[in-house]
């Protein structure tokens, strides 16, 4: 078991899209450094994450849990045959206790195949409390998994949890149950309420022969997936990792609402804030896929006189850059899309965008550019989403559009992967155009 230290934030956020200046994660101030990236044989690499967040005033996440079970389904990127689960109470306000902690095989909606339910155990315990502030990694469970499979995950707490580390936007269908310690239920019978939202669980890892890498795809809610259909695995980051065939775990820290620079009660800590957290110290990671900006952008409709300058975010940017370089990371970036029919919609805003994109395609220092802006554009008006890719709401795509930016990349800008290495050393090779 090991656990690693967050600063926690302060809980009294304040109101929807309201900044709050970047805050500092736990590797800035007090954590374990990050582990390497190039671990030798017996290494482990994330398989699945989801990015922590903060929980809002009011609300499931600001209430809690008592004596329920929480059951939620975690899709693998890659297989293994031994797994590690962490768990996060890094944005909690006291000190969490899960009781216990069991992983199975699906079987139909909310259910468990029989006889495959494993308990998970921290330092040999059933239980564990994790101060605030924290996460904790479990022992290692001998659990088989598969590429593009879901882990179910149980997860019992009896005590009341106060207000909860969670992932709001999971797209996904997590069960929640009566009172009661229900993680061996093999049907979904004890859980008679349902949610879209992740709680407590933060990454698996399994156990590799060598050091495959992973991928992380750090964005908003474009990499999380708003937009695409529910439960089908269809957001770029799970349809980039069937492309790489499971052979890389690819792990989604895309978060709904996230900005670059500020921090906000809906969008969470900011890139800035949260880049130590959710890149620097997941186990393996070789390269990053960075879609990040556009929040800043709309955001300012909201509060103008908080929203920062293009200059600012391309200062952010390069800093992102250079923190990846800095532990040996690829970093490729990806232009902002079209956003011309969202409520949030301005002509600065326009502007703010096109002078980013520009920027990212001509000046930065990333290492490779996925266009977004050109793989989601209308051709018949480039400011709109192509109509063969919206999901509706003038922002997100659909399941095409999500595939398309997934095909859109190619493979061997990655350090990682099936076509790995073509391009390592000359950048244009690396831009989408």
């Amino acid at each position: 078991m090991s656990i690693r230290s967050t600063a926690p934030l302060a809980l009294a956020l304040l109101a929807l899209l309201a900044p709050l200046g970047t805050a500092a994660t736990a590797a800035d101030q007090q954590g374990e450094p990050p582990r390497a990236p190039h671990a030798g044989a017996q290494a482990w690499t994330g398989s699945w994450s989801a990015a922590p967040t903060v929980p809002f005033g009011a609300g499931i996440s600001a209430e809690g849990f008592e004596d329920r079970t929480i059951r939620q389904p975690l899709r693998v990127s890659k297989g293994g045959e031994r797994i590690r689960v962490r768990l996060s109470n890094v944005y909690g306000s006291t000190p969490l206790t899960i009781d216990a902690l069991s992983v199975a095989l699906p079987r139909g909606n909310g259910g468990i195949r029989p006889g495959s339910s494993t308990t998970v155990t921290f330092g040999g315990s059933g239980s564990v409390t994790l101060a605030p502030g924290t996460e904790v990694t479990s022992d290692p469970v001998d659990f088989a998994v598969r590429p593009d499979m879901d882990v179910i995950a149980s997860l019992y707490v009896d005590e009341p949890t106060g207000p909860t580390t969670w992932h709001r936007l999971a797209n996904r269908t997590v069960y929640l149950s009566e009172p009661g310690d229900h993680t061996e239920a093999v049907t979904a019978a004890p859980f008679p309420a349902t949610t879209t939202s992740f709680f407590f669980v933060s990454g698996l890892e399994v156990a590799t022969d060598g050091d495959p890498g992973s991928v992380v795809a750090f964005g908003d809610s474009l990499t999380d997936g708003v937009g695409s259909s529910l439960d089908a695995a269809r957001s770029y980051p799970s349809v980039l990792a069937r492309r790489l065939g499971g052979e890389v775990g690819v792990l989604n820290t895309g978060i709904g609402a996230n900005q670059v620079i500020n921090d906000t009660e809906y969008g969470s800590v900011g890139a800035l804030g949260r880049f130590e957290q959710d890149v620097l110290t997941q186990p393996g990671v070789r390269d990053i896929i960075w879609l990040e900006g556009l929040n800043d952008i709309l955001g300012a409709a909201y509060f103008p006189d908080e929203a920062p300058t293009a200059a600012e975010i391309i200062d952010a940017y390069g800093d992102v850059i250079d923190r990846a370089h800095a532990h040996d990371l690829r970093i490729i970036g990806a232009t902002l899309p079209p956003f011309r029919d969202a409520a949030e919609w301005t002509a600065a805003g326009e502007a703010t965008r096109q002078t980013l994109n520009a920027w990212i395609r001509d000046e930065s220092g990333f290492d490779g550019i996925l266009d977004a802006d050109a793989v989601w554009q209308d051709p018949a008006d480039p400011v709109r989403l192509n109509p063969a890719y919206a999901s509706g709401d003038g922002l997100h795509p659909n399941d095409a559009g999500y595939r398309a930016l997934a095909e859109a990349l190619d493979l061997s800008c990655l350090s990682v992967g099936p076509q790995v290495g073509a391009h390592l050393s000359e950048r244009e090779d690396c831009t989408l155009s």
